[in-house]
């Protein structure tokens, strides 16, 4: 139909849905609206109008009139403010319900996957205190809350960045889905840098020190690693700090300054300096432990990741003499933990800091069948002579970041014609894309489909897809 909506328009509508990427999703007869990172069935709301096309509009919630049936409280005090965990005000068991439905609809509607059979889903095994890795932002621009506490700086924020408007953050006590640890070592670090007047760095005007405080917790190795994102090196300026963490927080590990002049918000940079403790912590999954530097990819819900690893190993399903071949490896955790059970794991990586670690993850656990390069996987391998020489894979496993594979690694992978292939996706939607094209000219059938929530409370779901011939 034919939009009767105008921009700026109020209108109250009843949110009926949530769309994939958590998105509120309300129907006015066969008209849709989206209300982005917001809005919960059954939810009555006030809305107004910000973008409307030929069958669609997009808007945003201007009141709550009428509170959802399905609503519970949010524990955290920041919830509808950070846009972390977009549905801590849902029980968890309705959130999986929606996330389970999202991905059936992407890959029966966008796929055209109508006889796949999807697993239901496997739900985390914690929905707070989960994540092992968390990155706050300093900023000199504080979001100020509802009833928030005047007397804390307007200049100064320590937390977490504000949807759509990433030059202010929320200064945030804790984060429920962060290690314990995190609330105390976020009072101390905030205090330590306003007693110091040390400045957070300002995103327009590129000024300032202090930009990131990125946390990693060994889940079962009770490691803390705490990360100093700055401008420049502050190795003296952050010396009484280290002291005090070391002190009042005993399982501390590791604590490093990393330094950037990128004008981005990344939190990786040209130089990592040691302020006391190791360069890395360790973690474990199953029998193996790794080494985890501050650069490092590693699944973020380590509980679950050995859920997921024990997935993927029944889709390889060794047999002991086959090679696999495993793509953006990061810390070589996946194809180490399959490793015993093939002849050769050959692991394949952009990032030459994981690289390093996955070669000392695989010397740490006496396993001599696995090796690791830096390759670009986002070029066409064809390009480098020394791929060239690798043997053919008989089962590829790839685990390729948010925006999933690019057409030619997708011909490569046709093209060496492994017997199997399993891919595992952060993001489904991405992943049903590459699908359609590994599936081409049925060349690949998808025989098994099974999702997890690493990710309570997030609109973000872990999905592996088993291919085969």
């Amino acid at each position: 139909m034919t939009a009767s909506f105008k921009r700026n328009q109020e209108i109250e509508l009843t949110i009926d849905d949530l769309a994939f990427g958590g998105q509120g999703l309300a129907r006015v007869d066969d008209f849709i609206i989206f209300f982005a990172r917001c809005g919960t069935p059954g939810e009555r709301v006030k809305a107004k109008i910000k973008k409307v096309k030929q069958n669609y509009a997009e808007a945003r919630i201007v009141d709550i009139l009428e509170k959802s049936p399905l609503e519970i409280a949010a524990p955290c005090p920041y919830f509808r403010n950070c846009g972390g965990c977009r549905f801590q005000n849902l029980p968890y068991a309705q959130q999986t319900k929606y996330l389970e439905r999202q991905i059936d609809e992407l890959y029966r509607h966008l796929g055209g996957f109508s006889d796949v059979p999807i697993n239901p889903i496997i739900p985390s095994d914690e929905i707070f205190r989960y994540r092992n890795k968390m990155e706050f932002a300093f900023s000199d621009k504080r979001w100020l809350l509802k009833d928030d506490d005047i007397s804390r700086p307007k200049d100064f924020a320590l937390g977490l960045r504000i949807p759509d408007n990433y030059y202010k953050a929320i200064d945030i006590d804790d984060c429920l889905i962060a290690p314990a640890e995190t609330a105390k070592i976020i009072p101390l670090v905030r205090d330590f840098a306003l007693r110091n007047q040390l400045i957070p760095y300002n995103l327009n005007k590129h000024t300032g020190d202090l930009r990131h405080l990125v946390l990693r917790k060994g889940i079962l190795t009770d490691q803390i690693m705490i990360n100093f994102v700055t401008s420049r090196n502050m190795l003296q300026i952050l010396k009484p700090l280290t002291d005090t963490l070391i002190k009042e927080i005993p399982n501390v590990r590791s604590i490093v300054n990393t330094v950037t002049q990128n004008v981005s918000g990344k939190t990786t940079g040209e130089a990592i300096h040691q302020l006391t403790g190791e360069l890395f912590i360790n973690e474990q999954i199953g029998d193996l432990t790794f080494k985890i530097s501050p650069a490092s990819f590693f699944q973020t819900n380590t509980r679950m990741a050995a859920k997921l690893y024990e997935i993927v190993r029944q889709f390889v399903q060794p047999l002991g003499h086959q090679i696999i071949w495993d793509l953006f490896c990061g810390t070589g955790s996946i194809g180490l933990y399959l490793a015993r059970d093939c002849r050769q794991v050959i692991g394949l990586e952009i990032v030459a800091d994981a690289v390093s670690d996955a070669q000392e993850n695989a010397r740490l656990n006496a396993i001599d069948n696995a090796i690791f390069r830096v390759a670009n996987l986002e070029k066409d391998l064809n390009q480098s002579d020394s791929l060239k020489e690798l043997p053919n894979p008989d089962i590829i496993v790839v685990d390729p970041p948010r925006g999933g594979l690019t057409p030619q690694l997708i011909n490569i992978m046709r093209h060496v014609n492994p017997a199997r292939i399993v891919y595992v996706s952060c993001n489904p939607a991405s992943q049903v894309r590459d699908l359609k094209l590994l599936t081409a000219n049925d060349v690949y059938r998808i025989t098994r489909v099974q999702p997890l929530d690493l990710f309570p409370h997030t609109p973000h779901i872990e999905t592996v897809a088993l291919l085969e011939r």
